[in-house]
């Protein structure tokens, strides 16, 4: 399996997932114009090239560009009821004559050669979900828009080879920042976004004990940096859990331009 960031941050998401002849979009955040682009200039595939489009939620940072999308994919489109629901006429799928299927969390479903498993999330959205990606060579779980990380979720993403994963901001940052205090009390909330710290300790007991990487991912521009991201992760780990510290790789995510089309590989204890 292989796969390209093509944008996280606040400001827009959409990712590509390839394996064989399956090729499939999570997300459509940025506008469709920029996820051509970005999909030519990092895997040299386009829209019309893909096998299936996933969305996670309704919100626009995860679903700016799906009407653009829609003209020049005839692929399925796969969404939750609700999300369905949260999308207003505009963007419904069926609005572009586009088909669609409603998924259910924790049923994994198998799209080409790879099976897809959705799982819910806690975010103030209609009806979010987040991903795992498993194919018979490697796996991969994307992570993202959740303000808390349950004991359900630990075990369901025990033992992947690649993780994308919501390190959204600093909380120091966010509550001495600019945003207004009803949207930080937002972030800071259950349906809300992951600081750092949280995100390290969710790691702490979802990591193998082998060699991974992990893509630190929806960083905000305005409550994070990368550099703070690294390096608290990496003091959770390394108080709570050294020997995974030590094995761990942590990737940076961008909001500009997408990550190299990397394949995966089987991690090994």
């Amino acid at each position: 399996m292989q796969f390209s960031i093509l944008a996280s941050g606040s400001s827009g998401n959409a990712l590509y997932i390839e394996h064989r002849e399956t090729r499939i979009l999570l997300d459509a955040g940025i506008s469709g114009k920029q996820i051509r682009m970005r999909m030519n200039a990092a895997c040299n595939r386009d829209l019309a090239d893909l096998t299936a489009v996933l969305v996670t939620h309704e919100h626009d940072d995860h679903i700016k560009g799906l009407a653009q999308v829609y003209k020049h994919a005839s692929s399925m489109v796969y969404m939750t009821e609700g999300t369905h629901h949260g999308l207003g006429d505009k963007l419904k799928p069926e609005t572009f004559d586009q088909p669609w299927t409603v998924i259910h969390e924790d049923e994994p479903l198998q799209i080409g050669d790879v099976r897809v498993t959705p799982f819910a999330i806690s975010h103030d959205a209609e009806q979010p979900v987040a991903y795992r990606f498993d194919t018979d060579e490697s796996s991969l779980a994307v992570v993202t828009d959740l303000g808390y990380v349950t004991d359900h979720q630990k075990a369901l993403l025990q033992n992947c080879d690649a993780y994308v994963f919501e390190s959204n901001h600093d909380v120091d940052m966010l509550r001495v920042g600019p945003y207004p205090w009803h949207i930080k009390r937002r972030i800071l909330g259950d349906k809300g976004h992951l600081s750092n710290t949280d995100a390290g300790y969710a790691l702490v007991d979802i990591l193998p004990e082998s060699a991974v990487d992990v893509y630190l991912a929806h960083l905000s521009a305005d409550n994070n940096q990368p550099d703070l991201a690294d390096l608290t992760i990496q003091r959770v780990l390394e108080d709570a859990a050294p020997y995974v510290a030590g094995q761990v790789r942590l990737k940076r995510t961008s909001r500009q331009n997408p990550t190299e089309f990397v394949q995966i590989t089987k991690a090994t204890v």
